[in-house]
């Protein structure tokens, strides 16, 4: 693909479900995912991505201790959690401008949102390069399980780590922070 031309639904979907991205790594890309903003951003970015993709393909992430795993300093990282999660109620939506989210929760029960209709909540925080949203609109929910991760770019309003069961228990994730590349 180049940078310079769009493609279209269809062809950014085929190239998704190619693979051709993953290096290795055996899991899918949860069919959320805005297949243009992930080929236009990988294709912007590729060293960044590969690198994100063979570290997740050749790490085993049960053996990975809660904390910070820097890939290239301020530009991909990735953040190992262990935690409870939460009620919708309890839990924000977010959004990010600089960097990608990919989550990928490979124990627990839980589920990731993408809200349409918001309202900020809070100024953009760039520290945490993150705003807060309401919405008094349905969220679509899609179960986070361990074949599958999500990506969330600039643009999308999300709520991850929403519990799917009334006590869900203890989940671990990967949240990979991916710098963004302005369009």
């Amino acid at each position: 693909m180049s940078t310079e031309n769009a493609m279209t639904p269809s062809e950014a979907k085929t190239w998704m479900e190619s693979r051709c991205w993953s290096n290795g790594w055996k899991v899918d890309a949860d069919k959320s995912i805005n297949a243009i903003e992930f080929a236009t951003q990988y294709n912007k970015n590729k060293d960044l991505w590969d690198k994100l993709f063979k570290f997740l393909a050749e790490t085993d992430p049960m053996t990975l201790e809660p904390g910070k795993i820097v890939l290239e300093e301020g530009r991909l990282w990735i953040n190992v959690l262990e935690y409870t999660p939460k009620s919708a109620e309890d839990t924000k939506i977010e959004s990010h401008r600089d960097f990608i989210d990919l989550q990928y929760t490979y124990v627990g029960n839980e589920l990731m949102g993408l809200a349409g209709n918001v309202t900020p909540i809070n100024e953009y925080d760039p520290v945490k390069d993150r705003t807060n949203y309401s919405t008094n609109e349905k969220i679509d929910y899609s179960p986070a399980s361990p074949d599958r991760f999500f990506l969330y770019f600039p643009a999308d309003m999300h709520q991850p780590s929403v519990r799917s069961t009334e006590n869900p228990g203890t989940s671990r994730k990967l949240v990979g922070k991916i710098e963004f590349a302005k369009h």
